[in-house]
């Protein structure tokens, strides 16, 4: 069955295989959205008279019925059925007869496509939002529980000045809180009510857009029906570069553990059984699982330019092109949703090695101390006190390091409760 089917014509058995490509697998994802705004959709038509009120509530319930099987995975796309749109209006016509081919008055596949991926989006949004809080929150604890925990702050990958691993940890920690304002913006594009403008040329039906505008809780609806086809590829694309925001942090996240578990660094180290080994290697234990998730986080974070790749160039209007987006965003929700539920898992179980601080090859790092502790004691400038540092690194530090770890509470400091306060602040903008 096709919606956009008409005659005897049949379509070429390749090109039609092709055309449909994976919609028939990827809709299951979109079906209870596609029948939350036809749910909208229907009652609509009846507020405003398009069809009788009674046969409008004989639609709703309906769908709520379609809703429950989804809910309670009994619903499928059955075979010859090209998407799930088709499917949805051939349980209504099943149950309802003529009267179920009445709900696609007044719109169009093109808008119904584009109402289900906002409301799909603005769902994973809020997921996401909620899971990377969670995230942050963990981060956040170990960091706490860390703050004594000296090592080398590092510039050129070369030991720099004090730093602790608290330090290091709420660094992401508040990254991400960062990150969420790109969802934040998201969930903004994500509230434009798009159902109503059909093709993208709107209807001349006596429709009531800003009532089911409300009945979705969206925050406004297109005002201008061709803007409905530039706002599909905007949604996904900015939802990507949410993602990819959060996967570029994470990957640069997962990269520091690699380097702070190899030998050149020993700074963490993970339980035996979180390692993996060697075929011919006993003693090996490999951080696999943070190498892979340093990679996937790298394809993520691709995934804006793929999408503008396809929708940068395209004359306003509906195409086809628009199908590509699905199979784009979707498969790459749940490759993030995974690495996330493994980066929240491990993360409370890697532990610091103690006595970083104490090697040898960090004792220049208290060199800074060392000037302002001789600044202090004989009110030289700082440039002069730089030289003088300079000029007798290692007996000067070696004399003043001792000295120089009283600061070290003042050296691992940091706000987590800010950090979590803009972290709560953040949460509550995109779920509002």
């Amino acid at each position: 069955m096709k919606l956009w089917q008409k005659g005897n014509t049949t379509v070429d058995e390749l090109v039609e295989r092709f055309t449909i490509g994976h919609d028939r697998e990827l809709d299951r994802a979109l079906a209870r959205y596609d029948v939350i705004a036809s749910i909208a959709h229907a009652r609509m038509l009846g507020h405003t008279g398009i069809i009788p009120a009674d046969e409008a509530e004989q639609l709703v319930q309906v769908l709520e019925d379609i809703a429950c099987s989804i809910e309670q995975g009994q619903f499928n796309i059955e075979d010859g059925i090209e998407d799930v749109h088709s499917q949805l209006e051939l349980e209504l016509v099943r149950r309802l007869g003529p009267l179920g081919e009445r709900i696609h008055t007044a719109r169009s596949r093109n808008d119904q496509v584009l109402i289900a991926m906002i409301l799909y989006a603005r769902d994973r949004l809020r997921n996401t939002a909620r899971a990377i809080g969670e995230l942050i929150d963990r981060m956040l604890t170990w960091a706490t529980d860390h703050r004594q925990a000296l090592i080398p702050g590092l510039t050129h990958l070369q030991a720099a000045m004090p730093s602790s691993l608290g330090l290091w940890m709420s660094s992401f920690a508040e990254a991400l809180t960062d990150d969420m304002l790109l969802t934040a913006v998201a969930m903004e594009l994500a509230s434009k009510n798009p159902l109503g403008t059909a093709a993208g040329y709107g209807s001349s039906f006596p429709i009531d857009r800003v009532y089911t505008t409300e009945q979705l809780g969206l925050r406004t609806m297109v005002f201008s029906p061709p803007a409905a086809q530039l706002l599909r590829g905007k949604v996904e694309h900015t939802c990507a570069l949410a993602l990819a925001a959060y996967a570029t942090t994470l990957g640069r996240w997962a990269n520091d553990v690699v380097l702070f578990l190899s030998p050149g660094f020993r700074f963490l180290r993970l339980p035996p059984e979180l390692t993996t080994g060697s075929s011919i290697m006993p003693h090996k234990q490999n951080p696999d699982v943070f190498e892979l998730l340093r990679g996937r986080f790298a394809a993520l974070a691709t995934l804006p330019s793929q999408i503008h790749a396809i929708i940068g160039h395209l004359p306003s209007g509906y195409h086809r092109d628009y199908q590509l987006l699905k199979e784009m965003l979707l498969p790459a929700w749940e490759e993030f949703d995974d690495c996330l539920e493994v980066v929240t898992y491990i993360l409370p179980k890697i532990e610091h090695v103690a006595g970083v601080i104490e090697r040898p090859e960090h004792h220049s790092i208290w060199s800074v101390e060392a000037i302002y502790q001789r600044m202090q004691k004989t009110g030289e400038s700082f440039r002069a006190a730089y030289r003088a540092v300079g000029e007798s690194l290692s007996d000067t530090v070696a004399q003043l390091r001792a000295a120089a770890l009283n600061a070290t509470q003042s050296i691992a400091e940091f706000d987590a409760e800010g950090i979590r306060s803009a972290k709560g602040a953040m949460l509550a903008r995109i779920l509002a």
